[in-house]
């Protein structure tokens, strides 16, 4: 993994799961059952999950349909119901329910509803029968997606907006810790699929902004956001006092118990 910052008091951390992640079925029961484990532990969780769009563009297909005549938005409306039923029946085998909270960044702008979301969110995490599991309202908000795409045509650069959607989260929260879960479980000094020489950085340098590029690469096959997306997010975390760190699904439970991953 690669860690920016460490935990000293329990709290609410949050655990953020990318798309490609969920490609592997085993990973839903895998991070599951640490989610339970650190909510014993006394831990209050909060799941962001991307995967919609994916899941989403698996069923048309899977119907016989062509995924890319649906905009983004519309096919993560069409896999919502089939990611929420993942992580419901794999929580279900640790005795925990799912809470679906949908919200937009316009709702964050809007006093009231901030307040709202924020206590419920604070509520749930630290609940004894649900995980509370934040995704954005895409049908309703489509425009942040449009916006990436333009960012990601105007700049080259890769933009994920469930990683910021899990740093808006965290601080929204007050949490203590995120983790940024990765096929890889790190940053590498090259793109580790394409580079067999590239090694893995153990700790990242908080107070910098990582860019798109050759170094540090490593963008996922079917997410929308990269490395430094995943960095830039996770240091922002940590210059507010988060422990923030980019990790494999089979590490959550030592990374917030403080432990090197």
């Amino acid at each position: 993994s690669s860690t920016t910052e460490y935990m000293t008091t329990q709290g609410i951390i949050i655990i953020k799961v990318g798309t490609d992640i969920l490609n592997d079925f085993l990973a839903f029961s895998v991070i599951a059952r640490q989610i339970a484990e650190l909510k014993k532990e006394g831990f209050g969780i909060i799941l962001v999950s991307s995967g919609g769009v994916n899941a989403g563009s698996v069923r048309i297909a899977m119907l016989g349909g062509t995924p890319e005549n649906y905009p983004k938005r519309l096919r993560a409306g069409i896999g919502a119901r089939h990611l929420l039923n993942e992580w419901g029946n794999a929580l279900s085998l640790s005795g925990y329910d799912i809470a679906q909270c949908y919200i937009t960044y316009g709702n964050l702008r809007l006093k009231g509803e901030k307040e709202n979301i924020r206590g419920n969110l604070r509520r749930l995490a630290f609940d004894s029968f649900v995980v509370p599991l934040v995704n954005e309202n895409d049908i309703v908000s489509g425009v942040e997606i449009d916006k990436m795409n333009a960012r990601k045509k105007r700049r080259n650069a890769d933009r994920g907006d469930n990683d910021r959607l899990g740093r808006v989260t965290a601080c929204l929260v007050g949490a203590i810790g995120i983790a940024f879960v990765t096929v890889k479980g790190g940053v590498y000094t090259a793109n580790p699929d394409a580079d067999a020489s590239a090694k893995l950085v153990k700790l990242i340098d908080a107070n910098r902004r990582y860019r798109s590029g050759k170094k540090h690469t490593g963008t996922s096959q079917n997410g929308t956001g990269g490395m430094p997306s995943k960095q830039n997010q996770a240091c922002i975390c940590a210059r507010k006092g988060m422990r923030a760190g980019i990790i494999g699904f089979k590490d959550i439970v030592p990374f917030f118990q403080g432990k090197e991953v």
